[in-house]
């Protein structure tokens, strides 16, 4: 056999090892993967809702006392409701981003952008990382468009412990980009903010596993619950660039 042979069978071999080890290394990532994914959903799963929580405290006060929300963990475990349209408010109120400027979220922040929006804390060890990876691969997918007509925003539901120094160290971890702000605030400004938005509950740890897009100019707004499909959330991102483009033909 010819040396320019032997040496395209070698590199055959190789080539087709090389590809098996990928496989297999794909599979023993997504085989550790897939059980976090699927214990921090059950987890939050099993915590209450706002209206559940709301149904809580109603009931305990009726019985003369205040009943532990983990008691109705059991009401919980309803099937994750589709995407809403809803009608938001904006607290009037300055927030701190994760480099210790004072920002107005509607004014400054949001401006007339399109924009992805989700809820969580830099100590939450399930859901939370399960969203940010979400908003992560939003921010692949729209590329350069974030933090020209996309921006991307995560609020903290903890303002006491995640102070400015600490959302920019977590952001850094999740590869945040430009374009992607991060928002604390004083526990009032936040709480306000939140309750706005319709986010938020009484304890920041049961707080629902939501994201939202919306259009700053138009104000039209969607909810998306649960672990949301990145692919939807840029589709409905390409909604609403293209209901602009609609209205200026």
């Amino acid at each position: 056999m010819k040396k320019g042979a032997r040496n395209t069978k070698r590199d055959r071999r190789t080539r087709i090892m090389r590809a098996s080890l990928i496989a297999l290394a794909v599979t023993v990532a997504a085989s550790m993967i897939a059980p976090g994914l699927a214990r921090a959903h059950s987890e939050h799963a099993m915590k209450p809702q706002p209206t559940q929580l709301a149904a809580a405290d109603a009931h305990a006060g009726h019985a003369g006392g205040h009943a532990n929300h983990a008691n109705h963990a059991s009401h919980a475990n309803d099937d994750v409701k589709l995407p809403e349209d809803v009608v938001v408010r904006f607290a009037d109120v300055k927030l701190l981003d994760q480099n210790s400027r004072e920002r107005s979220l509607k004014a400054d922040v949001i401006g007339d952008r399109i924009v992805v929006m989700d809820f969580v804390y830099t100590s939450c060890t399930t859901v939370c990382p399960v969203v940010s990876a979400i908003m992560g691969e939003v921010q692949q997918k729209l590329g350069g468009r974030v933090g020209r007509e996309v921006a991307l925003v995560s609020l903290t539901v903890d303002p006491v412990r995640d102070t400015p120094a600490r959302l920019r160290d977590y952001a850094r971890s999740r590869g945040a980009g430009a374009g992607w702000s991060w928002l604390t605030g004083s526990t009032t400004a936040v709480n306000d903010t939140l309750k706005g938005l319709g986010t938020w509950t009484p304890n920041f740890e049961d707080h629902p596993v939501v994201m939202m897009v919306g259009d700053g100019r138009s104000g039209k707004w969607t909810r998306f619950y649960g672990f949301a499909d990145p692919a939807m959330l840029v589709a409905q991102v390409e909604s609403l660039i293209a209901a602009r483009a609609a209205t200026r033909e």
